[in-house]
């Protein structure tokens, strides 16, 4: 039995049956452990008991200085990495962030210079190493794994930034599970600071993450707790917690996940016309995440056809479908997945007639994105944007990868693009009935 010493403490104030005259008001009828910052319980924001030591034992399974449970997912520990920073300061920023990185640039009053990955999702060393050189920043954050599970030589990079006198932040929301395979990508614990979403991997309630501080980074507790109560809840949810305590602490086997997930790959790549990506070096790409291609079918079509045989995919781009797997997942799925795959035949559905790159769609910057965010804006319908200075993130959703960044003007490009994709079936985020946000 692993030792969880927040729900051991949690579940010993229930089983006390105490008289309820606190928050929450269904007063333990709806989940007994669902509780609030009493005696014995802990507080979240800041902690000395049972959550203070779910976190430690948390940071040693990461390899990190110190861990702090994120009750509003990854995107508060991107916001929380940022703010760290000085107002003013520039940051290197990778252009296949999520979106809530863009709201901590405005948030925190940050300047930045784009960085690009390649076309698989990932950032070499060189890359960095040249647009740090070109132009110095205080720090860096970029994403691995991207959504596709392409992973970036985190530990190598980390180098090189550290060399520049920069510090180096990791949105790494789809990596948490990193930690429990040795077949399996590293953890990038090189970093100054990563987040992991427990949720997306792991089995942990939805909304849950971590905020991980590395051994090189210079923030103290005191500082890095502050930060964060500027965007956790004061009521955190206590049943978030349990899961994220229980997640990592006990995240099952992986390591025979992993071996079922290459069984899976193999009788998946040996039906015809079916293309999973596989880049060799398994510290270069998830394995236990399928980005799978039909050929001659665009991955929207292929989601839609998916979903009538009742498999539900994570994401669906212009060429391909993703989907996530975990431990909990039941055999039969994936011989479900198998034989709706082998019945698919060719359909005349084009794989793409419009591709666009992030830095081809990309418009010159003409004010900081806080500027642009918080300023006076209007709405403008996205056919006609082009030429406009963009106020709001534009993209798909998922993976929350912004094409229209706030400040940037908007090209023609990425207008053509975004059209596209939304009349292939992508949803669009930072869209209001076709319109998109623009400065006065």
């Amino acid at each position: 039995m692993k030792y969880l010493p927040l729900y051991n403490a949690i579940n010993s104030y229930a089983e006390s049956s105490p008289a309820r005259f606190h928050m929450p008001g269904h007063k333990g009828k709806l989940s007994p452990l669902d509780v609030t910052e009493v005696a014995g319980t802990d507080n979240l924001h800041c902690p000395s008991g049972p959550i203070l030591e779910s976190e430690n034992l948390a940071s040693h399974v990461f390899g990190a200085k110190q861990a702090y449970f994120l009750v509003n997912g990854s995107s508060a520990g991107n916001l929380a990495m940022l703010s760290l920073l000085k107002p003013g300061s520039r940051v290197l920023l990778g252009r296949n962030c999520h979106k809530s990185a863009i709201s901590g640039l405005a948030l925190a009053g940050l300047d930045h210079s784009p960085v690009y990955p390649d076309e698989n999702g990932a950032y070499s060393v060189e890359t960095i190493a040249d647009a740090l050189d070109k132009e110095p920043c205080c720090a860096v954050l970029i994403t691995s794994p991207a959504y596709n599970g392409v992973v970036s030589p985190i530990n190598e990079i980390a180098k090189v930034v550290h060399e520049r006198g920069a510090l180096l932040f990791v949105d790494c929301a789809h990596g948490a599970h990193f930690a429990f395979s040795d077949r399996l990508p590293d953890v990038p614990s090189a970093a100054d600071a990563w987040c992991v979403s427990t949720h997306k991997t792991l089995s942990a309630l939805t909304q849950t993450a971590l905020l991980l501080i590395g051994e090189s980074a210079p923030f103290e507790r005191e500082k890095v707790q502050r930060i964060l109560g500027l965007y956790q809840s004061t009521s955190p949810s206590y049943e978030f917690m349990l899961s994220i305590e229980s997640a990592v602490l006990a995240p099952g086997d992986w390591n025979s996940h992993v071996s079922r997930i290459e069984r899976l790959r193999e009788a998946l790549s040996a039906i015809p016309e079916i293309k999973l990506l596989a880049l060799g070096d398994i510290k270069k790409y998830d394995l236990t995440r399928l980005y799978i291609e039909k050929a001659g079918m665009n991955g929207y079509a292929l989601a839609r056809y998916l979903e009538e045989e009742r498999i539900i995919c994570e994401m669906a781009d212009s060429r391909a479908v993703t989907l996530i797997t975990t431990p909990d997942d039941p055999d039969e799925w994936y011989e479900r997945l198998i034989g709706a795959l082998s019945r698919l035949k060719l359909t005349q559905c084009p794989f793409g007639s419009f591709r666009s790159s992030l830095e081809r769609s990309r418009g010159a910057k003409m004010i900081s994105v806080r500027e642009a965010v918080m300023g006076e804006t209007e709405q403008q319908p996205l056919e006609s944007a082009a030429g406009r200075i963009c106020a709001s993130a534009v993209g798909c959703y998922p993976p929350g990868v912004a094409i229209l960044f706030p400040g940037e003007l908007i090209t023609e490009e990425a207008v053509r693009y975004l059209c596209s994709e939304a009349a292939s079936g992508a949803e669009l985020f930072g869209t209001l009935n076709g319109t998109v946000t623009v400065t006065k």
